[in-house]
């Protein structure tokens, strides 16, 4: 097979926050002419050795095992690697910094030859702390938030009679928080407890269970409202660590995963979340926003909430939803307008809708650079893992397995 330009390799086909990154940039290589083949993660090693890429992309290169076993893998074949930040919104501590940067990069080295961050602000938190990767981290802002210049929004009505909710009239969404790294059984958990102090997790478990009550009451007592819960991508342990357990009981709400938030965050009328930077994906589509943080807003966190409104309790929100259904206002929302731009900028650093042309761009230039990089032996490490993975995904039941199988060209396309 001829070599290719481009592999991207990606978790997911269906719409997601990853998918929709890759399928921008991708798409927009394609336009300028290059050949790009698009892959399951799970595939990766086999994908590698099969088209021989000059280059491979991922959106996110430290978020996983697999993901930076990949990035590794492919750097030491001598094939040039350029990946983005998913969760680009650093915290301004450089003591935190690491864990952001480095993930699953046991390592501490950056084997991509280009890392591209949200923005001018991260970049220089990075550099701070790292000067030596200077060369290597560049800013492409925040290429998941061009979706909202590009793509036309659902309708709500077409939208809601898919799930057989068409009758609902008003439509409140909830952007799920992933409380699951906080729970000793999920396999994060030993890297929480090296970045949060006990009292934090443990503060973190309790909003989850008072998060949950404050929903369940909002969704008991109103009937005439549909709550649409988006659950977060990354979450492994289900409703429970979402903090929505038992809402499901309830035939005034609709539980999300694989649905894409941009569609969720459309048909909304407002959106509630506990942390997240959907808020600033809401922003963009002109929905207001609040916080549910029951014990208050002063935790480790990046600066989004800065922008939107707290409230703390069941009262205070049903407060806020007759409020709004009133005067088409959340209170305090208004007030915060000009934190809402400041925290736009400092996050997204470009809201012009061609972040994934400058992604596309810097992947274009190293294609056409002359350096190319001297094949290591140590490549020879990462055969037996490459067997292993070769065959996981043969192996039925397999997690792997799974999430290969459930990756379809078809939908992606």
């Amino acid at each position: 097979m001829n070599r290719i330009d481009v592999l991207n390799l990606e978790w997911t086909s269906y719409p997601s926050r990853d998918r929709n990154i890759a399928s921008l940039i991708c798409n927009y290589l394609r336009i300028q002419g290059y050949h790009v083949v698009e892959e399951s993660i799970f595939n990766g090693f086999y994908a590698i050795n099969k088209y021989k890429p000059t280059l491979l992309f991922i959106t996110n290169g430290v978020g996983a095992r697999i993901n930076f076993q990949l990035v590794k893998y492919a750097s030491l074949k001598g094939i040039k690697v350029v990946t983005l930040t998913s969760e680009g919104n650093f915290k301004d501590d450089i003591n935190s910094l690491p864990e952001f940067l480095w993930g699953w990069n046991k390592d501490h080295c950056l084997y991509e030859d280009v890392n591209m961050q949200w923005s001018e602000r991260t970049r220089k938190l990075i550099l701070s702390r790292f000067p030596e990767l200077k060369k290597k981290i560049k800013v492409s802002g925040a290429v998941g938030f061009d979706y909202y210049k590009i793509v036309p929004t659902i309708e709500k009505e077409g939208f809601l009679k898919k799930h057989n909710k068409g009758h609902y009239y008003k439509v409140i969404g909830v952007g799920c928080w992933d409380f699951s790294p906080f729970n000793r059984a999920d396999h994060r958990y030993e890297s929480t407890v090296k970045t949060y102090k006990s009292d934090v997790i443990a503060r973190f478990v309790k909003d989850r269970d008072l998060f949950n009550h404050v929903i369940q009451n909002l969704v008991k007592n109103n009937e005439d409202i549909l709550f649409v819960l988006k659950e977060h991508p990354g979450n492994t342990m289900g409703y429970y660590e979402s903090a929505i357990d038992g809402c499901e009981k309830y035939d005034n709400v609709l539980i999300l995963k694989q649905e894409s938030i941009v569609d969720c965050i459309a048909i909304s009328d407002f959106w509630i979340s506990y942390e997240s930077t959907t808020n600033i994906e809401a922003w963009m589509l002109g929905k207001q926003t609040c916080l549910i943080n029951p014990t208050g807003i002063d935790f480790p966190r990046a600066n989004v909430y800065r922008g939107t409104p707290n409230y703390k309790t069941a009262e205070e929100m049903q407060n806020a939803i007759n409020t709004f259904y009133a005067t088409h206002l959340l209170p305090y929302f208004l007030e915060l307008k000009d934190e809402r731009s400041k925290v736009i900028h400092d996050i997204i650093e470009w809201e012009d809708g061609l972040n994934h042309v400058r992604v596309g761009n810097q992947i274009i230039s190293l294609l056409q650079s002359e350096c190319y990089k001297i094949k290591s032996l140590k490549r020879l490490l990462f055969i037996p893992l490459k067997l292993r993975y070769a065959i996981a995904i043969r192996i039925k039941n397999s997690y792997s397995y799974k999430k290969y199988h459930n990756f379809d060209i078809q939908e992606l396309q």
